[in-house]
């Protein structure tokens, strides 16, 4: 009866090992691959090296239909969904930035102005975690082993380290395009730790500047891309185009570290800096787990600045391929293949450059938010007879003013419906969501579930509209940027590798608030606090291989 069950449970993908708790694997990796579409996967197949992306596809699980399940995604709230395991609704991070109508102001997703930065001379007004308002993954691992797992998270980005970091992490830490040094805040430290200091006194990022961005491989070689100089992307400030190779120095501003952000350099910084945290940390080597969350940030720098049709973004993913290649045999060959538990997955895609889509006849056009506010405005203007209803569009929502239409004795559904239509009149708007006015609401189906799974009621704005597919908001007449709730941003990634993972895929549909979820299952510890994934079904999770 047992060798029965067994092999119906084999069948089913599930696990047929009780996994008691000492049985957890010795360090947990996340990977965030920053502005990742899921078919860079396969688009650069031909030239990935077997090491990297292709080890984790053929001896890994990939989760094949994995998509965030709300609109506007950005970088800030991806790695805080990932790492929470729920959407925006619940932990808070509704955008990198949102308008705060109490300050009258736009807040930025991880600005704390209680604490200051530590390790650059300026000691300004520094970041945390405070503006998440869920636990995350390494929170409830610390929780689980009475704080004696570690939890480090690195990343060029701050939002991108200090959000999967979450509120009880060891140390979260991020670049500083001014020095050229990784730095933190006084919300975890008063110092750096010895190691780091040490790790940016090499000054490598300085060195870097005096390297040249030159393709990996002949430029006829980048079959998958367009020709190196085109009109759909973006030179740096001091290049007259945006072609081969690329200088890194900015001869204005010599001591300017900030185009190492736009290159596979800051891939290699990355990198580097993980290893030296798992050496110096200890990450994995006592029975407690540890979390070590890496956070690639350098392929979005690139998309926005090239769009995801340039060489540079096909040299970029080839770049990161031997990068995870290197770290991939690092972490085998120190914690071991079976001890280590690897996850990897993207923040959000992107969609391709609106004048590009245009020339090979799908028009399509920006949106810009500034001039959006006033045309909005002049037409409540003239409807209302009263200036400046609405005080702040952004992200694709928009804020009435509160004060002006309580002074002027204005109905607010009113004045939401009015605005409502005269939008949808425009041509890059679908729908719109206007979740305390049920009149208001035209969304339906994947797109209202969409809206709402982002909206915070204390965050959001009073309508939040869809656009068209292909429409994006921003200034973005050349590269692209991201932000909708379609298929070009939401599909992502999500492979897991080691421990117990059995090689396989899966078209089961997934969705981003299931990682962390998984992953708590499979550590047998809580799930973050607001969680509301639920624990992927059907990767086979077997005994340790040998």
């Amino acid at each position: 009866m047992r060798f029965i069950l067994a092999c119906f449970c084999c069948v089913l993908g599930l696990s047929v090992f009780a996994q008691t708790p000492n049985q957890r694997p010795k360090l947990v990796v996340g990977i965030v691959v920053d502005q990742m579409r899921y078919d860079y996967l396969y688009r650069y197949w031909n030239k990935y090296s077997d090491k990297g992306f292709k080890r984790l596809l053929a001896q890994g699980y990939n989760c094949r239909n994995t998509h965030y399940n709300y609109a506007f995604t950005q970088t800030g709230p991806g790695h805080a969904t990932i790492y929470s395991g729920t959407t925006p609704s619940t932990h808070g991070i509704v955008s990198n930035n949102w308008y705060d109508r109490a300050q009258k102001r736009s807040v930025y997703c991880v600005e704390d102005k209680t604490v200051l930065s530590v390790g650059n001379p300026t000691a300004e007004p520094a970041m945390s975690p405070r503006n998440l308002l869920s636990t995350t993954l390494g929170d409830e691992l610390k929780l689980a082993t009475n704080f004696r797992s570690k939890v480090i998270a690195i990343s060029l980005k701050d939002r991108s380290s200090i959000l999967p970091g979450g509120h009880f992490s060891d140390g979260s830490y991020w670049f500083d395009a001014k020095t050229g040094n990784f730095i933190t805040s006084t919300f975890y430290a008063p110092s750096l730790p010895n190691w780091l200091t040490q790790f940016n006194q090499k000054g490598e990022s300085t060195k870097m500047l005096d390297q040249t961005w030159q393709p990996l491989l002949p430029l006829d070689q980048y079959t998958e891309s367009m020709p190196d100089n085109n009109p759909y992307e973006l030179p740096f400030a001091h290049e007259t185009q945006p072609v081969f190779p690329h200088t890194l120095k900015n001869p204005k501003n010599p001591n300017d570290h900030q185009l190492i952000l736009y290159s596979p350099f800051g891939l290699q910084l990355t990198k580097q800096l993980a290893i030296a945290a798992i050496e110096n940390e200890h990450l994995g080597e006592d029975e407690f787990t540890d979390l070590l969350a890496v956070s690639f940030s350098s392929t979005d720098y690139v998309g926005h600045q090239f769009g995801p049709n340039s060489i540079e973004a096909e040299d970029i993913y080839l770049r990161l391929d031997l990068e995870l290649a290197a770290l991939l045999d690092y972490l085998e060959k120190r914690v071991g293949k079976n001890e280590v538990l690897v996850f990897l997955s993207a923040d959000h895609g992107a969609p391709f450059n609106q004048k590009f889509m245009t020339d090979h006849r799908f028009e399509r056009q920006l949106v810009q938010e500034d001039k959006l506010k006033d045309t909005v405005n002049q037409y409540l203007a003239n409807r209302f007879k009263v200036d400046k209803l609405v005080e702040s569009i952004s992200e694709q929502e928009f804020f009435l003013n509160n004060e002006v239409l309580l002074k002027n004795n204005l109905d607010k559904k009113a004045v939401e419906n009015a605005a409502i239509d005269f939008m949808l009149s425009l041509p890059p708007f679908m729908c719109a969501y206007a979740p305390l006015n049920g009149d208001g609401t035209n969304c339906s189906g994947q797109v209202k579930e969409l809206l709402a799974n982002g909206y915070h009621a204390k965050r959001s704005g009073d309508v939040l509209f869809s656009l068209i597919p292909g429409y994006i908001t921003g200034n973005y007449p050349k590269g692209v940027t991201h932000g909708v709730a379609f298929e070009y941003d939401t599909h992502v990634p999500l492979l897991f590798y080691g421990w117990r993972v059995q090689p396989g895929s899966g078209n089961q549909p997934v969705v981003v608030p299931d990682i962390a979820v998984t992953v708590a299952d499979w550590l047998r510890i809580t799930a973050p606090s607001g969680a509301s994934g639920k624990p992927v079904m059907g990767i086979p999770v077997g005994a340790i291989r040998k």
